[in-house]
């Protein structure tokens, strides 16, 4: 009787050591599987798996073309070189945006100024990236002559007045967006009399860089301005004419001030009080 009381006593102690070493194997593998610690590196492993390009081109947004023809430039400022040409009607996906233009293709970048294009969502009707022309446009025909914002190294032979003074007012827009730069005279940074140098030897003309005073006294003088004539203002930071832009019509001018190339309405009180006079050249 004594014996099966001890048997009894030791099963029972046993079983009392048992329970809790269990019990902690339990919770200790519980806490090993709560923690995350397996998924994590699985986690990070598959992210960079994924395309960096891929991640740029769902933005969702295209660019439709409202211009005849659109300078397509080889990086994300307006003084790199022109690469190519958008025409009209042409949509592109949007893979990023710099500096007021938007990248329609890999090293392919096109202005997103309002003035030249429109900013939609969704994606484009049709991929026409491959219809781009990627040459430099030729500055021996008519129509690189005429084409928006076209910047050639030498200025093309000098067309009729009514071209002329279209091609003017286009490669003025063209520049809408280049940075504001005492006696610059290029798009990575402009003055005003720079800026009507610049546009002018660019667009048929040849005239020589000078100040606002000497561009004033050069000019015809006009009262009823065309899109392509000059508009002079005085006693702005300086006596006398001291700021011109160009007139592109419905009261509007292209300048270079001292926030950068922009479109600017003439009606403001600003430019009503130190208004000058028309000119043409």
């Amino acid at each position: 009787m004594l014996k099966k009381a001890n048997r009894t006593v030791m099963n029972m102690g046993l079983a009392a050591l048992l329970v809790p070493a269990a019990l902690t194997f339990s919770t200790t593998s519980a806490s090993a599987n709560d923690g995350g610690a397996a998924p994590a590196p699985v986690q990070e492993k598959v992210t960079p798996s994924v395309p960096q390009q891929q991640a740029t081109t769902t933005t969702n947004q295209k660019v439709i073309v409202n211009v005849s023809a659109l300078n397509i430039r080889q990086g994300a400022s307006f003084s790199s070189p022109v690469v190519g040409t958008a025409t009209q009607g042409q949509e592109f996906a949007i893979l990023k945006e710099a500096n007021g233009l938007v990248e329609i293709a890999p090293n392919k970048w096109i202005s997103k100024s309002s003035s030249y294009v429109t900013i939609a969502s969704g994606k484009p009707s049709a991929s026409q990236v491959k219809g781009v022309s990627t040459s430099t446009p030729s500055t021996s025909t008519a129509s690189a002559s005429t084409s928006a914002a076209q910047e050639t190294s030498t200025p093309a032979p000098a067309p009729t007045t009514s071209t002329a003074s279209g091609s003017t007012v286009n490669v003025a827009r063209g520049l809408v967006g280049s940075p504001y730069q005492w006696a610059g005279n290029t798009p990575s940074g402009f003055d005003c009399s720079g800026f009507i140098a610049y546009v002018f030897n660019h667009s048929g003309h040849s005239i020589s860089r000078t100040s606002v005073a000497n561009y004033w006294n050069m000019a015809t003088k006009i009262s009823s301005p065309q899109p392509g004539d000059l508009v002079f203002f005085q006693n702005t930071y300086t006596s006398g004419p001291s700021h011109m832009g160009i007139y592109i019509g419905n009261g509007q001018m292209i300048h270079a001030g001292s926030h950068g190339v922009a479109v600017a309405d003439l009606d403001v009180s600003y430019y009503q009080d130190h208004f000058l006079g028309y000119g043409r050249f």
